[in-house]
C-alpha cells in the first residue's frame, strides 16, 4: 500500500514528546524513604530502556548504525530477480551487470548494477510498425553506510529534487519496506524505489527509452509510455531485492 509521506514525532516545545524527569524537583513534604527509592528505580528503568534502544538501532553503543544483515558478497547483482516487471514489460535481455567503481571501505560499501528488459512494442501506435519499440533499463544502487548515519541525508534526497536540481514530479511515502521508503517520481519516464533500512540505502529504478531498429528512422520519435502503471511491479521487485541481499 502506498501512502502519503506524513511527519512523525514533529514535537515543539511544551508538546506531550517533551519529557520531566522530575529529579530537579524537592521531596514532598511527609514523603516516605520509600517512595524517593522506587522513584529512583523507575528512572533507572527508562534510562536502561532508552540505552537498550540505542543499542539496538545503532549497534553495541558505538554510534554506528546497523547494516541489518544487508551485504554486497561477490554477486550482489543477482538480487535483481524482477519477477512482477518481468512479467508486465518484459524479460531481462541478459543478467544484470555490474558497473565499474565497487566501493569497499570500512566507513561504506556500494555497488551498482543495470539491465535491460526486452524491447516492447508501442502497442496500437504507428511508430511500432516503422520499426520503433520501447527499452526499459532497470538499475539498482546498494549502500551499506558503516560509520555514518545515513537518514537525514535520505530524507532530504528524496523529498524535493535530485542531484542536479531538478524537482520531483510527485514523491510518495511506502509502507512496510525498510524503516523509511518513497516511491519517487522524476518525470514519466522514470520512477525509482528508494529505501532506508538501518545504515543501508537501496534505490531500485526503471527508465524507459524510445530505440529504432532499422537503419535510417525516420524524423520524429515513438511516443514513450508512462511508466506509472509498472510502479507497482517495481514496488514488488524492491522487496524481493530486499530480501536477496540479506540472504
Amino acid at each position: 500500500m502506498i501512502s502519503e509521506p506524513e511527519l512523525v514525532g514533529e514535537g515543539g516545545p511544551g508538546s506531550s514528546r517533551d519529557v520531566v524527569s522530575g529529579f530537579d524537583r524537592k521531596p514532598a513534604a511527609g514523603r516516605r524513604r520509600g517512595q524517593g527509592l522506587l522513584w529512583g528505580a523507575a528512572g533507572a528503568l527508562v534510562a536502561s530502556v532508552v540505552w537498550a534502544a540505542a543499542v539496538f538501532a545503532y549497534g553495541f553503543g558505538d554510534g554506528k548504525p546497523d547494516v541489518q544483515g544487508y551485504r554486497l558478497g561477490e554477486r550482489p547483482c543477482a538480487a535483481m530477480k524482477l519477477k512482477a516487471l518481468s512479467g508486465s514489460v518484459g524479460k531481462a535481455e541478459r543478467k544484470p551487470t555490474e558497473r565499474p567503481g565497487r566501493v569497499e571501505h570500512p566507513a561504506l560499501d556500494r555497488v551498482d548494477c543495470v539491465v535491460s528488459l526486452a524491447p516492447f512494442t508501442v502497442a496500437g501506435k504507428k511508430q511500432a510498425a516503422d520499426g520503433w519499440s520501447v527499452q526499459v533499463s532497470v538499475t539498482m544502487r546498494v549502500e551499506l553506510h558503516k560509520e555514518t548515519d545515513p537518514g537525514p541525508e535520505f530524507e532530504a534526497l528524496n523529498t524535493k529534487v535530485d542531484l542536479f536540481g531538478n524537482e520531483f514530479a510527485k514523491v510518495e511515502g511506502i509502507v512496510g519496506l525498510g524503516d523509511s521508503a518513497y516511491l519517487v517520481t522524476l518525470d514519466d519516464a522514470s520512477s525509482q524505489v528508494s529505501v532506508r533500512d538501518g545504515g543501508a540505502v537501496i534505490t531500485i529504478g526503471m527508465s524507459v527509452s524510445t530505440v529504432y531498429d532499422g537503419e535510417d528512422p525516420p524524423e520524429g520519435e515513438a511516443e514513450v509510455p508512462e511508466l506509472a502503471p509498472y510502479q507497482g511491479d517495481l514496488i514488488s521487485d524492491a522487496h524481493d531485492v530486499l530480501d536477496a541481499l540479506k540472504a
